[in-house]
């Protein structure tokens, strides 16, 4: 890696940690003078790793510069996994919904070898594990095509094989999301509820498998 490009990774690993703040926020909590933040932000917007707009957010190009950085040391330091821990809560259902229709259950089975059980689990991360968490948004995955039923057109899914508890399954999310929540949504073949004998409330633990 070039010195220039050292130096852009810097920069942009620098401005993902304040990134959803206003400039004036963003160069205090950076320690660096507001007219310097402007600079670098103008010259990075020219070259299309920040997005426009009043609080500093990386583009598409940006993000994807850091997520191919973030898969290198993930190669270099021979992760194979990460570990997220959290409570059981109740979703609204829309799991159950996305996972029964056709197109993805079709596409899961064909990406991740199993047929999944209606529903997803959702799963409230512990705040020590988001760190870990968003790195999955850096990460490619299995991609889980959408499609469209003739009325409506379904977005692709982004799924990570993973263990729950020791039993087989899937994290699954957007592919191209930019906005990291602190709840994810397990599929697996049996309904975990039951196979584990767990409850709102209840401690997990969901090892992801890169």
């Amino acid at each position: 890696m070039e010195c220039q490009e050292r130096r852009l990774v810097g920069d942009l690993i620098a401005l993902a940690s304040v990134e959803g703040l206003p400039v004036a926020e963003a160069a205090r909590r950076l320690c660096v003078t507001r007219q310097g933040l402007y600079k670098l932000l103008k010259q990075l917007r020219e070259e299309g790793y920040v997005a426009e707009g009043p609080v500093v957010k990386l583009s598409p190009k940006g993000r994807d510069l850091l997520s191919s950085v973030l898969r290198d040391l993930l190669r270099y330091f021979n992760i194979a996994s990460i570990r997220l821990v959290g409570r059981v809560v109740s979703g609204l259902g829309e799991g159950a919904f996305y996972i029964s229709l056709e197109g993805y259950k079709r596409a899961i089975e064909d990406k991740l070898g199993f047929a999944p059980y209606p529903g997803t689990l959702n799963v409230k991360l512990d705040p020590q594990y988001l760190p870990h968490r968003r790195y999955l948004d850096g990460l490619p995955g299995v991609v889980i095509p959408g499609f469209s039923n003739g009325l409506r057109t379904y977005g692709s899914v982004k799924a990570f094989r993973a263990r729950i508890n020791g039993v087989e399954g899937a994290v699954v999310m957007p592919e191209r999301t930019h906005h990291s929540t602190d709840v994810i949504e397990v599929i697996a073949p049996v309904r975990l509820r039951d196979v584990l004998n767990i409850k709102d409330g209840d401690v997990v633990e969901v090892e992801i498998l890169l």
